[in-house]
């Protein structure tokens, strides 16, 4: 008696997550097959009810294969919904991350975003892919979430180039923000944004007579150094890598450089804007793809429009070696899949 009364307790609280679920997400196959799952853990009635009306032979094969497939569901659930892990493939966030960390992401808190197409979804999504050289734009939906972003989260997000791809990379540029860099020095609204001691710069080190070498330093790294080491070091570097020469927008390309560049506004949802000749390059494609209008100007035209979305800039911490919002331009928030809340690798634990 105590195990039934039990059971329907266990039952009613499944039952009040899965409406507050529904009420959040509003996706009701989801939540019939959370509550079958519920059903399953407690009541077990449609177990029961499929017992008496079907063979033995078909019921053991439903019972083997919900065995097998709820761990599936359970995963692709959490990970679509709460918390996710994500593989870092590059270098562009030392030395706050490196090649082969993997990243714990919190989606819910910062609202959850849905993927439209199977490929993106959790798990499972991997197996449904194809060799599609058309690019799609608006991806996700989002679910309302319970804190906004902040500058300097590290996020991972949707790339906005290939859409199988998700990158890691910090918020520096808020929906609103005017962003410009100097010298490589970061200015948010003309105010000068603090160094991080774990943003890493190159130099030119010519301390072999010679040889003039790139490095690679932190900040933190580049203080420790001494007076006669720092002497034969040099910022300002002219190198162009092959990708990273392609600058945000390319009509800027011989104007702006990854360390002197913009000034630029972020858009932000509600902000009207006066789009002309000289600043239409920087905004054209995230309305023509993520906000379905197209824009065309001529002459002295100009026409005064209001963003339907939230965008933001990224930058890779390792500031010179990264792909960023540099070079493929503002990242819509319906992208952003969460914030990172851990870290971890094999050489960090063994560490």
């Amino acid at each position: 008696m105590k195990l039934k009364c039990f059971s329907y307790l266990l039952f009613f609280l499944f039952l009040l997550g899965i409406v507050a679920f529904y009420l959040w997400s509003k996706l009701l196959g989801v939540s019939i097959i959370l509550l079958i799952t519920s059903d399953s853990i407690t009541l077990r009635y449609l177990s029961k009810k499929l017992k008496t009306h079907l063979s033995t032979f078909l019921y053991t094969g439903i019972k083997w294969g919900y065995f097998i497939f709820i761990p599936v569901l359970f995963a692709i659930f959490i990970r679509t919904f709460f918390f996710d892990i994500y593989f870092v493939p590059s270098s562009s966030m030392e030395r706050t991350l490196f090649p082969n960390d993997y990243v714990v992401i919190n989606k819910i808190t910062y609202g959850t975003k849905i993927p439209k197409r199977i490929q993106d979804i959790p798990v499972i999504g991997g197996l449904f892919k194809v060799n599609n050289s058309i690019h799609e734009y608006n991806l996700y939906t989002p679910l309302k979430g319970y804190k906004n972003f902040k500058r300097e989260d590290i996020v991972v997000f949707k790339s906005v180039e290939e859409n199988d791809s998700f990158l890691i990379k910090r918020i520096i540029g808020m929906p609103s923000d005017t962003l410009h860099i100097k010298d490589s020095h970061v200015y948010i609204n003309s105010l000068l944004l603090k160094d991080n001691k774990l943003y890493c710069y190159n130099y030119n080190d010519s301390s072999t007579k010679g040889i003039e070498l790139v490095r690679t330093y932190s900040n933190e790294e580049y203080s420790s150094l001494d007076i006669e080491q720092k002497k034969y070091l040099k910022t300002g570097l002219k190198i162009k890598p092959r990708k990273m020469s392609f600058l945000f927008p390319y009509t800027k390309r011989n104007q702006w450089t990854r360390d002197n560049y913009g000034k630029i506004i972020i858009p932000k949802k509600g902000m009207k804007m006066v789009l002309d000749q000289s600043n239409l390059d920087i905004y054209k494609y995230i309305i023509k793809n993520y906000e379905k209008k197209t824009l065309k100007l001529s002459g002295n035209e100009f026409i005064t429009y209001t963003f339907k979305n939230n965008y933001y800039f990224m930058m890779g911490d390792n500031r010179h070696n990264s792909s960023d919002s540099r070079s493929y331009g503002f990242v819509p928030e319906s992208y952003i899949q969460g914030k990172m809340v851990y870290v971890f690798s094999k050489e960090r634990l063994l560490n």
